[in-house]
């Protein structure tokens, strides 16, 4: 797994698709190796919160990056649109609804740069308490070899 995220259930089904990603001709722009993650995410409307900030370590081996292109996986309840993916990265947009009627829309961006990656989540929801804004920034950066 490349990048993971804890969140809301819409929120981390767009998360995810950032993790098997449809079959590239080329192997991912990411070196093997001990990674760090950073995922910063801000959200506009609904209950107020301060900006929540997660970091968790994870080893990446050549394996797993041959791996973790084959296969393109929409969750449940979501459309994929507008894909391109590239060895540097990857930008699609996708809207999902889920089983209590909560819609969501979101747009993506992510760049692989060797030992640095970032990704950009932006989502709009309509939830029943109100319309939300959500940005998810994931910041990656080679740490080391893995233990």
């Amino acid at each position: 797994m490349i990048l993971k995220v804890a969140l809301s259930p819409l929120l981390l089904a767009g998360a995810l698709l950032l993790l098997p990603l449809a079959a590239l001709a080329e192997t991912p722009n990411i070196n093997p190796g001990l990674w760090e993650y950073t995922h910063t995410m801000t959200i506009e409307g609904g209950p107020q919160m301060p900006p929540q900030v997660h970091k968790n370590q994870e080893c990446i081996t050549q394996a797993d990056l041959q791996e973790a292109y084959k296969v393109v996986e929409v969750p449940e309840g979501c459309t994929l649109e507008n894909l391109n993916m590239h060895a540097g990265g990857a930008e699609y947009t996708m809207s999902c609804i889920d089983e209590t009627g909560t819609t969501m829309s979101m747009q993506a961006e992510m760049q692989f740069m060797g030992d640095r990656s970032l990704a950009i989540l932006y989502s709009s929801m309509e939830t029943p308490m109100g319309p939300m804004k959500i940005k998810m920034e994931i910041e990656g950066r080679r740490i080391g070899d893995c233990p």
